[in-house]
């Protein structure tokens, strides 16, 4: 790169920068078409990624927004399901004893039932027996007779 530059100009302390009127020009151009590129590109792109941005926070804040209105949701709904499970095994409890006190109703009258079937066939036979009996002390005396007549072989009468 030095080898372009002249040596003379190194040596002899001169700038090897001339500031002439192309300066000046050159200066202009670039003011020109940074104007120009400012308004026709930049301008539009920052436009657009500021517009991309926002698109993306208004979509994350609906998002945020969206999410907690779920948890908001599973939360009442977990709420409402914890209700009706309690309800439920209340529920249940109370049929669980209805039908114990059924049951031990019914066993109760089932035992009364028998008990007085029992009772009312016991007195049955009690009174078949006591018929048998009178039956049979009645027969005695006529059967005894039949008895020794078979023993002795001859009537007794």
């Amino acid at each position: 790169m030095l080898s372009s530059v002249p040596m003379g100009v190194l040596l002899s302390g001169g700038s090897p920068i001339d500031l002439d009127g192309s300066f000046v020009v050159q200066l202009a151009i670039f003011f020109f078409a940074f104007f120009m590129l400012r308004s026709l590109v930049f301008k539009p792109v920052m436009d657009l990624f500021d517009a991309r941005e926002k698109a993306i926070d208004g979509s994350r804040t609906d998002a945020d927004r969206m999410e907690k209105d779920a948890d908001d949701k599973r939360e009442h709904f977990e709420g409402e399901l914890r209700k009706v499970r309690e309800q439920a095994s209340q529920d249940r409890e109370r049929l669980r004893l209805d039908a114990q006190k059924l049951a031990r109703d019914l066993t109760e009258k089932a035992r009364r039932e028998s008990a007085a079937t029992l009772s009312s066939a016991k007195a049955q036979l009690d009174l078949e027996a006591k018929d048998a009996r009178e039956k049979a002390t009645s027969e005695v005396p006529e059967l005894a007779n039949k008895i020794a007549e078979k023993l002795l072989s001859r009537s007794l009468n």
